[in-house]
C-alpha cells in the first residue's frame, strides 16, 4: 500500500470505529452486570426508548469529537513541529487532498467521496 493509500485507510478506521459500544448498551437498556455498572443500569431501566436513543446519539457524537480533536491536534502539530506519521513504515503525507486530517474524518464520516488528486 503506497502512502495515500495508508492514509485514507487511517481515516476510513476511524470512521468505521466512530459509534461506541456503550451507546449500543444504552440502546440495548444495560451495561454489563458489574457493581460499577449498578447505578447506570438503573439509570437506563427508566429511560424511554425515545430517551436512550438520545442518549446513545450523545455518546457517539462525544466519541466522534473527541476522534476529530485528536486529528485536529495531528494536523496543528505536523504544520507546527514537523510531526510524522507512518504506518507500516510508510510516512502519511500532509493534507494530501488541501485539507486537514480532521476535515478529511468529518467529510468520510458524512458519506463523501475521496476526492481525486
Amino acid at each position: 500500500m503506497n502512502s495515500l493509500e495508508e492514509y485514507r485507510s487511517l481515516i476510513d478506521q476511524l470512521v468505521d470505529r466512530s459509534e461506541s459500544a456503550k451507546a449500543q448498551w444504552v440502546l440495548d437498556g444495560q451495561f454489563p452486570a458489574t457493581d460499577d455498572n449498578e447505578s447506570i443500569n438503573e439509570v437506563l431501566s427508566g429511560l424511554t426508548p425515545k430517551q436512550k436513543t438520545a442518549m446513545a446519539s450523545l455518546i457517539n457524537d462525544a466519541k466522534s469529537s473527541g476522534i476529530h480533536d485528536t486529528l485536529a491536534l495531528f494536523s496543528e502539530l505536523q504544520n507546527l513541529s514537523n510531526l510524522k506519521i507512518s504506518i507500516n513504515e510508510s510516512e502519511l503525507p500532509i493534507e494530501p487532498f488541501g485539507t486537514e486530517l480532521n476535515f478529511d474524518y468529518v467529510a468520510r464520516k458524512s458519506g463523501d467521496e475521496w476526492p481525486e488528486l
